[in-house]
C-alpha cells in the first residue's frame, strides 16, 4: 500500500489539512502543540478506521465542528487506485473504500495493514496481557483474513459457556461448548505460535544481541501443554464453577521476555523496551509482507521519546530496511542523522 495525499477536515486542532506524503520515507516535523502526533492519528484513521489516541468522537472533532472526515488517495501493492473516506458525526462513523460503503472497520484494515508505533509504546511489555494477545490477533488477521472469524466463534464460544456456568446448567452442556473452545482454541493457539517463532527470530539478531544478550519471548498459551487444552478445560470444572467464568484458554494467554533467568521487564528501563517494542513491531511488519506481499504503513510517532543516540540510531537503521511506506514525526529533524539522507518529504506544521 501506498499512501500519497491526505486531507484533514475538522480533526482536533485542524480545520483543514493537506499532507502530500514521500513514496517511502516522510518526516512530519514541528514544535510541542503543532499538532504532529493528529496528522499521524489520522493516517490511522485511514487505515484503521479508528485513532490510536482515542476513538470517541468528541475527542476527535474539532471544537465547534459538527463532524469530522479524512481523506486518502494512493494506490495497493498491486498498483491498483486506492481512496479511502472516514467521517465521524457524532456517535457515527462511516467508511468508504473507493467509493463503495465499508461497514465495518476490519474490511478496511484488511487493505490497509499498518503499525503504530506511539511515544508509550514501552507499555506493550509492561502493562497487562490483553494488548500483546490483541497485538498477535491483529497480525495473524493480516496474514489470514479468516482468523478473526475463529476468533470471534471462540470468543462466541466462551461467552456461552461462561453463561451457562454461572446459570449452573447440566454439564453436558458445558461439554458441547467445550468442543468449540478447544477446536477454535487450538487453531487460534498454532498461530499464534507462529507469530511468536517470527519475534524469536527477530530477537535472536546482533541489532538485539548487542545490547541485550540472548532474550526470547516465552509464549503461554492460557492452559498446559502437556495436558493438552480439552483436558485442562475439564479439570477446571469446579474452579470455574466457583469463579463464574472460564479460567483456561487462549484469553488466558501472555508473552512474557525473558533472558536464561527468566522474565526481564521489570530490569528494563523505559528507553530499553521501547526499544524492543520497536524491534518486535519491525518484525511483525516483516511477517505480514513475508506472508502476504503487504507492505504495512509504519507510523512512528516521536521517535526520540526515551530513546538515547544509540538507540535512535539502530531504530532509524531498521526503518530504513522496511519494505513499506514509513512516516515519523520528530521535534528537531536534526535528530535523525543519516535517516534524513533518505527521507523524500519533510512536512513543517506551524
Amino acid at each position: 500500500m501506498l499512501l500519497k495525499t491526505i486531507q484533514v477536515n475538522n480533526l482536533r486542532c485542524f480545520e483543514r489539512l493537506d499532507l502530500t506524503l514521500g513514496k517511502k520515507n516522510t518526516v512530519i516535523s514541528g514544535g510541542n502543540g503543532a499538532g504532529k502526533t493528529t496528522a499521524l492519528e489520522a493516517l490511522s484513521l485511514v487505515c484503521q478506521g479508528k485513532s490510536f489516541v482515542s476513538n470517541r468522537s468528541g475527542d476527535l472533532v474539532r471544537k465547534g465542528s459538527p463532524g469530522m472526515s479524512v481523506i486518502a488517495a494512493g494506490e495497493t501493492d498491486r498498483n491498483d487506485p486506492l481512496n479511502i473516506h472516514v467521517r465521524k458525526k457524532g456517535v457515527k462513523t462511516e467508511i468508504f473504500l473507493n467509493g463503495s460503503s465499508v461497514t465495518k472497520a476490519s474490511e478496511l484494515a484488511r487493505n490497509a495493514p499498518s503499525i503504530v508505533i506511539t511515544s508509550h509504546a514501552a507499555t506493550l511489555l509492561t502493562e497487562g496481557p490483553d494488548k500483546r494477545r490483541t497485538l498477535l490477533d491483529k497480525t495473524m488477521f493480516h496474514v489470514e483474513p479468516s482468523y478473526i472469524e475463529e476468533w470471534k466463534k471462540y470468543r462466541h464460544a466462551l461467552r456461552q459457556r461462561n453463561q451457562s456456568i454461572q446459570g449452573r446448567s447440566l454439564r453436558k452442556i458445558h461439554r458441547a461448548w467445550n468442543e468449540q473452545l478447544v477446536f477454535f482454541g487450538e487453531e487460534i493457539n498454532k498461530k499464534r505460535e507462529d507469530i511468536v517463532l517470527r519475534l524469536n527470530t527477530e530477537l535472536k539478531t546482533e541489532k538485539v544481541s548487542k545490547f541485550f544478550g540472548e532474550l526470547y519471548f516465552r509464549y503461554l498459551p492460557g492452559w498446559d501443554r502437556e495436558k493438552g487444552y480439552r483436558l485442562c478445560l475439564s479439570q477446571a470444572w469446579e474452579k470455574d464453577t466457583q469463579l463464574g467464568y472460564t479460567t483456561v484458554g487462549p484469553h488466558r494467554a501472555d508473552l512474557a521476555l525473558c533472558d536464561k533467568n527468566g522474565p526481564v521487564v521489570r530490569n528494563l528501563s523505559g528507553g530499553q523496551s521501547k526499544y524492543l517494542v520497536c524491534v518486535v513491531l519491525f518484525g511483525l511488519a516483516k511477517y505480514i509482507f513475508e506472508k502476504t506481499a503487504k507492505k504495512p504503513l509504519i507510523l512512528v510517532d516521536d521517535i526520540a521519546a526515551e530513546l538515547d543516540d544509540v538507540f535512535i540510531s539502530s531504530v532509524l537503521d531498521m526503518l530504513l530496511m522496511q519494505e513499506g511506506q514509513v512516516v515519523l514525526t520528530s521535534i528537531r529533524p536534526t535528530e535523525l542523522a543519516d535517516f534524513s539522507k533518505n527521507v523524500d518529504a519533510v512536512l513543517q506544521l506551524d
